[in-house]
């Protein structure tokens, strides 16, 4: 093996605490030499968590705005349990009342409804091709909405590019919930007030509109004032390194410790070593007078 100090060859059977070479003793050496090993990867490895966790907080908590994306998603799931509209099956053999929202069309489904309107067809035709038209807007508003939620909960990667995707699917959220809002308003009149099929509107909607338009708006304001996380350079730095060293392009023993210094670090360190001086020579000040 070779002495961690002086990096001095020491034979196999030479059980000596201390390196013949240098005198340093070679258990205490090895010691500091694995600390100080660690003190780097430890460096370096906490500089990405750091980045991440200032990621987190930009995205989700750091400002008003981005908590407001989060109550605007809230308010969104709310809205989608609000009926679109509501319709009710008159028949000789089945009859049921069903909403267009989320538990409504869950309901409908699970219950049969859906069934049996797909056995009116050939008495009101027109009535049940809008019926479904309703149900796949909805199905779409849905899928978009779930779209915007899924960039919200991985915009702490790049928040500003998932807020245009997220301002995008607003765009074509609203566009989906004014087309149904269309339908739902003509429904009742196009259904009539006697027959298999009676429509009544709702305010889903309406309210699903108002939310697209909050989170329009919401992540617009994160790209027009350009909302970045703060991270200290030296951490990119770290970061960058520490992929290299995993990489085995450079070894920790070859960097120094700090490998990186933050002017705060470096001040602190400047500081601690001159009071750590001048408690010395004090010292050495008491010891000469004695």
């Amino acid at each position: 093996m070779k002495c961690p100090a002086c990096n001095g060859e020491i034979g196999r059977f030479e059980l000596a605490p201390n390196c013949k070479h240098c005198g340093a003793n070679v258990f205490y050496s090895q010691q500091k030499t694995l600390l100080t090993r660690d003190a780097k990867k430890c460096e370096l490895e906490y500089a990405g968590f750091r980045i991440l966790v200032a990621k987190l907080k930009t995205a989700f908590i750091k400002g008003a705005i981005q908590i407001l994306r989060i109550v605007a998603m809230v308010v969104a799931i709310g809205a989608i349990f609000i009926p679109f509209a509501t319709v009710s099956v008159n028949s000789a053999l089945f009859s049921s009342s069903f909403s267009f929202g989320a538990w409504g069309i869950y309901s409908a489904f699970t219950d049969g409804t859906i069934g049996a309107l797909l056995n009116l067809t050939e008495y009101m035709p027109n009535q049940v091709v809008l019926c479904f038209a309703l149900l796949g807007l909805i199905v779409a508003i849905f899928l978009v909405g779930f779209g915007v939620f899924v960039s919200l909960l991985l915009s702490f990667i790049n928040i500003h590019k998932s807020a245009k995707i997220m301002r995008g699917l607003s765009v074509a959220g609203g566009v989906l919930c004014l087309c149904a809002c269309a339908l739902c308003i003509a429904m009742p009149y196009l259904f009539g007030k006697g027959g298999f099929l009676v429509a009544n509107t709702g305010f889903g909607a309406f309210a699903c509109v108002l939310v697209f338009v909050m989170i329009f708006v919401l992540n617009h304001l994160v790209i027009k004032k350009n909302i970045q996380p703060e991270i200290k350079e030296v951490d990119i730095k770290r970061k960058e390194l520490n992929k290299k060293v995993k990489a085995g392009e450079v070894s920790l023993d070859d960097l120094p410790l700090p490998v990186f210094e933050t002017e705060e670090g470096k001040e602190k360190r400047l500081l601690d070593a001159a009071e750590k001086k001048a408690l010395v020579e004090k010292a050495k000040g008491g010891e000469a007078r004695e």
